[in-house]
């Protein structure tokens, strides 16, 4: 599923795998500082999936990775 999400990445924003792989460590990164003080909404995953040019369909992607899975 990486994969998918890096190549849609790609896609939506006309950059390369390196790039793309960077904005979405920076979107997990995000995350992961609002669930550390207790911050996390689900708007805040949906938001990451839209900020990407990602389908809600992935927020299960950033859930998984935010339980650690």
């Amino acid at each position: 599923m990486q994969e998918d999400i890096i190549s849609q990445i790609r896609y939506s924003c006309s950059c390369n795998d390196t790039k793309a792989q960077e904005y979405l460590d920076d979107e997990l990164r995000h995350l992961r500082e609002l669930q550390e003080v207790n911050d996390l909404r689900e708007d805040d995953i949906g938001m990451a999936c839209s900020n990407l040019g990602l389908d809600l369909d992935y927020q299960e992607y950033f859930i998984n990775r935010l339980a650690g899975a």
